[in-house]
């Protein structure tokens, strides 16, 4: 063998070296490819922890019900929603939105719950912090008495299995702008802002009035305000509230005095927990009949 065939052999070689290298190359990224899209379908899939949940139409717990879904199904998510915490998902052949945080409570069932459960519910607990909200005669503070109310709302709300978020969960400052905000992002189906009044004089005024600025409120005032009637507080009725936290609120939002500081008689119930208890045992009621 000449050197020019020497030459001619060795590139050869080289030749083939290279060739099977680029397909090693070639097939190694075929299985990462492979296995990366295995990992995300695996990861798109969701196991349904829930007795069953609802595979609704649309985003809203007044969509039509396409069918249930019952535990150990899986489902694919298709799309996710991290403001509304809805997933648009399919399951065998139905495509469909379900409401997140339902897949995995294994003590909610959808043939045994309310549609109260696929809403998401802001509460705004008036005032906080610097804030101390208008002042009873012995000077406590209204603040001092819509968190707790709130709190209470909200664990009742819970058991229902409703996502609910609160402006503030402790005596802390939050800004008007922040509080209807709050509800425009996370689009929620409903908005409760809750205060106590004053008439600036003692015994002026007393009852509990109920407040809303756009139209979409119309239906959450006038079937809240019918859940109060049991209380023993006076009904003041239903009012347009020119207030920042409704009118720059885009969902469906009232504001709910429920008594006068500044009245004996009311603030008798006010300061008592059973009759905040008993207020957010109304307003759950009423959603229920606001939600179907």
């Amino acid at each position: 063998m000449n050197i020019w065939q020497q030459k001619k052999f060795i590139n050869h070689l080289s030749v083939q070296k290279r060739r099977r290298r680029l397909i090693i190359i070639f097939v190694l990224l075929i299985l990462l490819a492979a296995g990366s899209f295995y990992l995300l379908h695996r990861a798109s899939q969701l196991t349904v922890q829930a007795s069953s949940v609802n595979l609704c139409a649309s985003p809203s717990p007044r969509s039509r019900i396409i069918r249930r879904i019952v535990r150990g199904k899986r489902v694919t998510v298709l799309k996710r929603n991290q403001q509304t915490d809805w997933y648009y998902v399919q399951s065998a052949s139905s495509k469909g939105w379900v409401a997140a945080w339902l897949l995995k409570d294994q003590s909610y069932d959808a043939a045994r719950s309310s549609r109260l459960a696929e809403s998401t519910i802001v509460l705004d607990p008036g005032h906080g912090g610097t804030d101390s909200g208008t002042l009873a005669p012995d000077g406590a503070m209204e603040k001092s008495y819509t968190l707790p109310t709130a709190l209470k709302t909200y664990r009742l709300l819970k058991t229902q299995h409703a996502r609910v978020l609160m402006t503030r969960h402790s005596d802390k400052s939050v800004s008007l702008a922040a509080r209807p905000a709050m509800s425009n992002r996370v689009k929620a189906t409903l908005f409760i802002s809750f205060h106590f009044n004053s008439a600036g004089q003692r015994n002026l005024a007393y009852g509990y009035e109920v407040f809303k600025y756009h139209h979409n409120a119309d239906q959450l005032a006038a079937i809240l305000d019918q859940g109060f009637h049991n209380l023993s507080l006076y009904d003041r009725g239903i009012s347009y509230g020119n207030f920042q936290v409704l009118r720059d609120n885009r969902r469906p939002a009232v504001l709910i005095e429920m008594g006068f500081m500044d009245s004996d008689f009311d603030f008798s119930y006010i300061k008592s927990p059973a009759y905040q208890q008993q207020v957010a045992t109304d307003i759950v009621t009423s959603l229920n009949r606001y939600i179907k």
